[in-house]
């Protein structure tokens, strides 16, 4: 115990003398640069991209034709080849493309429909050059699309 107590204050001072010397270090605390892609109209109070440095932030897109902002009509490809179109046009009006994705969400209505949108999802990466995926399945998503995708990408 006695050797407790005297351990303590030394540990309290060589502690408190590397808080000084970390206190006088050079740290900027300029934040990274936000930059607010909209190519495209929106069905609500979001944007389709933020920057943030080298990363890309892209809402989740759904099969809206971006001409006439209604839901494209089809099987679960279409969807999903529509879904991808507009994430296509987000990452490009941003200056990215499908290859500096490195992680993608993928919401599905249905789980039975994963291997389809799968097949379908594949084509849009290069060969080999996945984005790390999350697939969930949820009981809803807007304007009753069955699929929606969600990216990041990094420059």
């Amino acid at each position: 115990m006695n050797s407790a107590r005297l351990l303590l204050p030394l540990l309290l001072v060589a502690g408190a003398a590397h808080a000084q010397v970390d206190a006088g270090r050079q740290v900027s605390d300029t934040p990274a640069e936000k930059r607010y892609v909209s190519p495209t109209e929106v069905i609500g109070p979001y944007t389709p991209a933020v920057q943030a440095g080298r990363f890309l932030f892209v809402s989740g897109q759904i099969a809206l034709d971006p001409k006439t902002g209604q839901m494209v009509k089809g099987d679960i490809e279409t969807e999903t080849l529509q879904v991808l179109a507009n994430l296509r046009t987000v990452l490009r009006a941003a200056g990215y493309d499908s290859a500096d994705v490195v992680s993608a969400t993928v919401y599905l209505t249905d789980m039975n429909m994963y291997a389809r949108v799968n097949r379908v999802y594949a084509g849009f990466f290069p060969e080999g050059k996945y984005p790390a995926r999350v697939a969930v399945q949820v009981s809803a998503l807007p304007r009753q699309a069955n699929v929606e995708i969600a990216v990041v990408g990094y420059k």
